[in-house]
């Protein structure tokens, strides 16, 4: 394998460390260079009229004010940079952050050349280059999710967002593709067999299997104008509800309100004391609509809360599709946002792609991180990824890749249909563009692709980091356990730690010794991550995680408890404000740097304590 340390960054060589300060100042240089003595971004005809003396170069040689402007904003940009290296830099390992998680040098690379080589930074089809790259990057990231790579359809987004409206825009107008079959005379024998409750709730296999049809008969591009795509959504086109876990349920509410599906039919399913979403509660949900002849318009797994960091139970989340199937005939579409964790199936994968066995598994863990521990829940849950029908990434989270970037990927490829503009502008044109924000950042695409170069998605590869990850939080979270309580102005504090992830991140409150009040409590913490912020001018070590009815239900009250409030407490505030670590440290963490990671938080926290 290649040599990581000089590809990917250590604990203590940040991405603004001191020789890419250099290296980025030298750039911005020569940049400036390049666009001062161009003639490439002038007409032709402007050319012949140009001279050396008129350039812009000339001109600030001989201008000491104009030369003084360009010199000045060298020295901001540096300054700047280097206020950037401070404010995000960790004094200790390992390095915690939120957002700004490690970034490959190779990654740095790429971008930096895209962006140097790419006139307007734009990604499109027109980019032979960037489109094998895109490829390059879906196949990797579908034989990552079990899809298979011919069948499969997978394209870099803007971000992880607009892949998940990607994937609602494309359920939306396949969805009310049977009802504009019935509609069209040319079409409606291919459902005269069937009622208006089973054209609602055809399966995603059986309506692509009629879109075949339509195509064969050469009229899809008229029978697509009957679906919403053209009508908008009539009476008619009630697709039913979608069913999302109520940690994510604000984020699709906004892609139903964008979608012009309505609030109405968003329902958010419950989670039980794990903060996982509870699969009995859902399974009650599915069959009082099913009986009740609601539609479902499909459901959301997470792999990977962003907030608790737990996974969802998947494997139960599959069955229940297929007892519908068999028990009432009616499907639903499964999207898994796995935004989060859906790298860390490379830990779950052999050098062949193929999915290590449970027990060698285990025992692999045992010998190489005897601290993990590995329930069947999540590797069922993991391994059974490939049975959803789409999947979304962000890379920024878990790939070592920079910002802006999303990835989306289908296992079935004819839902891309539904994603381009019918009909085509020229009959003879192949390939529309099949996506919901049209172009991409190029630099984004070169920095994903210069990562897959060198890191397979297997446990050698990549789940190795991953694996590293995850073993630094077990380690860390068992620290803070054992951790005494510390002192600030005669008050004693200590850290309890909500037991909820199941990878990464490490969620935690501060708690004041004696204090019965949950408000004065959730004010603490607050005002610990508020300092935090104003001390560092940047949100870089801890982030404010509040729980409350709307996104936890009423999982918190445990902890709570644990806490020493009364029960009344959370029934009366009904919200909790935690701190939470997203650990991103790609090295292997011995006991004295844990120990001085809990220093660092501990002192982090008495600082913030500070009015």
């Amino acid at each position: 394998m290649a040599n990581y340390k000089q590809t990917c960054l250590s604990a203590t060589e940040r991405v603004y460390h001191t020789r890419t300060i250099e290296t980025l100042t030298c750039y911005h240089r020569e940049m400036a260079k390049i666009l001062m003595n161009s003639e490439y971004s002038f007409p032709k005809a402007n050319k012949m009229k140009r001279n050396n003396s008129e350039s812009l170069d000339a001109k600030i040689k001989s201008n000491t004010i104009e030369k003084k402007a360009v010199d000045n904003a060298y020295e901001r940009i540096l300054e700047t940079l280097k206020q950037q290296n401070n404010y995000n830099q960790s004094d200790i390992e390992p390095y915690f952050s939120h957002h700004h998680s490690q970034v490959m040098q190779l990654a740095k690379f790429g971008y930096l050349s895209a962006l140097a080589y790419n006139s307007d930074n734009v990604f499109n089809n027109h980019s032979p280059l960037l489109k094998e790259q895109e490829k390059k990057i879906t196949d990797d990231l579908c034989k990552l999710i079990g899809f298979s790579s011919e069948d499969a359809f997978g394209h870099i987004t803007t971000s992880h967002t607009l892949a998940c409206y990607e994937i609602l825009w494309a359920l939306r107008n396949l969805k009310t593709l049977p009802m504009a079959i019935a509609r069209h005379p040319k079409s409606r024998d291919l459902v005269a067999d069937k009622k208006a409750f089973e054209l609602f709730n055809m399966s995603v296999t059986d309506i692509l299997a009629i879109s075949e049809q339509l195509n064969e008969r050469g009229i899809f591009d008229d029978v697509s104008h009957l679906t919403c795509r053209g009508t908008g959504m009539t009476k008619t086109m009630h697709l039913g509800k979608l069913l999302v876990p109520v940690s994510r349920f604000e984020f699709w509410k906004k892609a139903m309100d964008i979608l012009g599906l309505g609030y109405d039919n968003l329902i958010a399913l419950p989670i039980d004391e794990t903060f996982k979403t509870d699969i009995e509660k859902t399974r009650s949900i599915v069959f009082r609509l099913i009986e009740q002849g609601e539609p479902i318009l499909g459901v959301i797994g997470i792999l990977g809360a962003p907030s608790y960091g737990c996974v969802d139970k998947l494997k139960p989340l599959f069955e229940l599709r297929k007892e519908c199937e068999e028990k009432y005939n009616n499907s639903f579409y499964i999207h898994i946002d796995a935004s989060q964790f859906g790298y860390m199936k490379s830990l779950f994968l052999d050098d062949n792609y193929e999915i290590i066995p449970y027990q060698i598994l285990c025992g692999k863990l045992k010998k190489e991180a005897p601290l993990l521990e590995l329930t069947s829940e999540i590797y069922e849950s993991i391994t059974q990824l490939s049975l959803a029908d789409s999947v979304s990434f962000e890379p920024f989270q878990a790939g070592f890749s920079p910002y802006p970037t999303g990835i989306v990927c289908i296992k079935d490829a004819r839902i891309s249909r539904f994603l381009t503009n019918p009909p085509r502008l020229c009959p003879e044109q192949a390939d529309d563009v099949p996506e919901i924000d049209g172009i991409q950042s190029a630099p984004a695409v070169a920095s994903m692709w210069s990562v897959h170069q060198l890191y397979p998605f297997t446990s050698s590869g990549y789940g190795k980091y991953a694996q590293i990850q995850w073993e630094t939080r077990v380690k860390l979270e068992q620290f803070f356990n054992q951790a005494a309580a510390f002192e600030k102005e005669g008050e004693r504090y200590y850290i309890r730690i909500l037991s909820a992830s199941d990878f990464n991140k490490l969620n935690f409150a501060i708690v004041k010794k004696g204090n019965k009040d949950l408000e004065t409590q959730n004010d603490l913490n607050k005002t610990i991550y508020e300092n935090l912020v104003i001390k560092s001018h940047h949100k870089q070590d801890l982030s404010l995680l509040t729980l409350c009815a709307r996104n936890s239900d009423d999982a918190p009250a445990q902890f709570c408890s644990e806490c020493g409030f009364d029960s009344n407490e959370w029934e009366t505030i009904k919200h909790l404000n935690l701190l939470q670590l997203t650990i991103k440290s790609t090295e292997i963490c011995d006991e004295q740097q844990i120990e001085a990671g809990y220093q660092y938080i501990k002192k982090v926290v008495l600082s913030a304590l500070d009015q």
